[in-house]
C-alpha cells in the first residue's frame, strides 16, 4: 500500500498559518459539522459523534438534560483541535482562548451558561465543576481548565477525586512531558475510592507510557488496572461493561507489539463483548451516548489493527457498523479508507477520504492527500488535482509535487 503521508513546510506552525479564501473545501458544510465545538449548538445532519459530548455536557449546564455526574468520557480534544476547524472554516470570529472571550452575538444559550457557570466558579458545589471542567476539555480549553482548578489536595471524596482526574487529562495535553498528570493518574490508579476510576486511572497511564515507548511499564500499569477490574461489581453494570471494555481494548494495543496476534484478537473480541452487554444495560440517553462512543473506538481500533497486520479479525460489518455510527469524523473514516486501501477498494477509500477531507482537522487535511492518491491509483489525474487543491484549503503549508503545485 503507498504511503499517504504528505510533506509540509514546518517553518511556520499551524498556528501562525494564513488561510486565504477556500478553493474547493466546503466551509459553510465544515463549520455545520463542527457546531457542537463552535458554539454549543445542534446541527441539523450529521455530525462527529465526539462533538456530541460537548453539547450532551452543555445541556446538562442548561437544564434540558438532567445533570449525569461523574462522566465517563473516553476521549477529550487535542487542545488545537476546535482552532483547526475553525481556520479551517473560516469561521475566525469563533477564535478565543477562553470561553468568556467569545463574541456576544455568538454565543449560543449554552454557550452562555458555560461562561456563566465559570464566572460563578467559587459558589458552584462539585458536582457543577466536574461537568464544568469536563465540558472545557471537550472544547480543548485545557490551559483555561488546569488554572480553573488550580493546585489539589489529596482528598477522598469520589468527586472531587473525578475533578482531578479530568484536570489532570487536561494537563496532559497541554504537556506530555510534565511529571504532574502522571503522578496524578499513578495516585489515582492506586487510591481512588471508586473502582471505575481507579481502573480508568491506571490505564490512562497504559496510553501515555506506550506513548512514550516504556513498554515495560505500560505493562505493569496494564496488571494494575485489571487488578482493579475485580471491584468493578460495585459499580452499576452498565459502567462495568464500559470500564471493562476500555481495559481489552487497552490490553490488545499493549499486546500489539509482541509477535504472537492471538491474545490482541482476543482482547478485541472481549472489548466488543463487553460493549455489546454495555449496549443492553445502558439506561438513559447519556449511558447510550458513552456506548456509541465505545463502540465507534472499537471498531475503528479493530480496522486499525488488521490494516497493520494485514488480518481479518474485526467484525464482517465492522466497516458499515462505524459509517452508521460516526459518519463524517475524520478520525474513524482515515481508518476506514486505510483499511479500505489496504484490502485494494481504490474506489470506496477514495470516496471515504473525501468525506474524511470535508470535515477537515489536520487528520481531514492527511485524508485529502490520501484522497489524491487513490484517485492517481484509478488513473484519474482531475480527482487528484482537485483532493490535492482540498489538502492546500485545509492545510497551506502543504507541499505538492511540482506537477501539481503549477496548475
Amino acid at each position: 500500500m503507498p504511503s499517504f503521508a504528505y510533506q509540509r513546510d514546518d517553518s511556520r506552525s499551524f498556528g501562525e498559518l494564513r488561510f486565504p479564501a477556500a478553493d474547493a473545501l466546503d466551509t459553510a458544510e465544515l463549520a455545520r459539522r463542527w457546531a457542537g465545538w463552535l458554539d454549543l449548538r445542534d446541527a441539523a445532519g450529521p455530525v462527529p459523534l465526539r462533538s456530541r459530548h460537548a453539547v450532551h455536557l452543555a445541556r446538562m449546564l442548561t437544564g434540558e438534560e438532567d445533570a449525569v455526574v461523574p462522566n465517563w468520557f473516553s476521549t477529550v480534544s487535542v487542545t488545537s483541535s476546535r482552532y483547526q476547524v475553525i481556520v479551517q472554516a473560516r469561521s475566525h470570529r469563533h477564535l478565543c482562548e477562553q470561553p468568556g472571550a467569545l463574541p456576544e452575538e455568538l454565543r449560543s444559550p449554552r454557550w452562555r451558561a458555560l461562561v456563566e457557570a465559570l464566572e460563578r466558579w467559587a459558589d458552584l458545589p462539585a458536582e457543577r465543576r466536574v461537568v464544568v471542567v469536563a465540558l472545557l476539555t471537550q472544547l480543548g480549553f485545557h490551559r483555561h481548565a488546569v488554572r480553573l482548578v488550580g493546585p489539589f489536595t489529596v482528598d477522598t471524596d469520589p468527586l472531587r477525586q473525578q475533578l482531578v482526574y479530568e484536570v489532570a487529562r487536561a494537563a496532559y495535553q497541554l504537556n506530555r512531558k510534565s511529571p504532574i498528570p502522571y503522578e496524578i493518574f499513578a495516585w489515582l490508579a492506586r487510591d481512588a475510592v471508586r473502582p471505575a476510576l481507579r481502573t480508568l486511572a491506571a490505564l490512562q497511564l497504559v496510553s501515555t507510557r506506550a506513548r512514550g515507548s516504556d513498554r515495560e511499564e505500560a505493562g505493569r500499569w496494564l496488571a494494575e488496572a485489571e487488578r482493579s477490574l475485580t471491584g468493578l461489581g460495585a459499580e452499576p453494570d452498565w459502567l462495568a461493561h464500559l470500564v471493562t471494555s476500555r481495559y481489552h481494548r487497552a490490553a490488545a494495543l499493549h499486546e500489539l507489539s509482541g509477535r504472537d496476534r492471538d491474545p490482541v484478537v482476543a482482547h478485541m473480541r472481549a472489548a466488543l463483548e463487553h460493549d455489546d452487554a454495555l449496549a443492553r444495560s445502558a439506561g438513559n440517553p447519556v449511558q447510550a451516548h458513552y456506548q456509541r462512543e465505545n463502540r465507534g473506538l472499537v471498531l475503528e481500533a479493530h480496522l486499525k489493527l488488521d490494516t497493520l497486520t494485514g488480518t481479518a479479525s474485526a467484525p464482517g460489518d465492522a466497516v458499515g457498523q462505524l459509517l452508521s455510527l460516526d459518519p463524517v469524523d475524520p478520525e474513524p473514516l482515515y481508518a476506514i479508507g486505510a483499511y479500505l486501501a489496504g484490502r485494494g477498494d481504490w474506489e470506496a477509500a477514495l470516496e471515504t477520504f473525501l468525506r474524511a477531507a470535508g470535515s477537515g482537522t489536520l487528520r481531514g487535511a492527511s485524508a485529502a492527500n490520501a484522497a489524491a492518491v487513490c484517485a492517481e491509483r484509478l488513473g484519474r489525474p482531475d480527482e487528484a488535482e482537485h483532493a490535492r487543491r482540498l489538502l492546500l484549503d485545509l492545510d497551506p503549508a502543504a507541499r505538492l509535487p511540482v506537477h501539481q503545485a503549477d496548475v
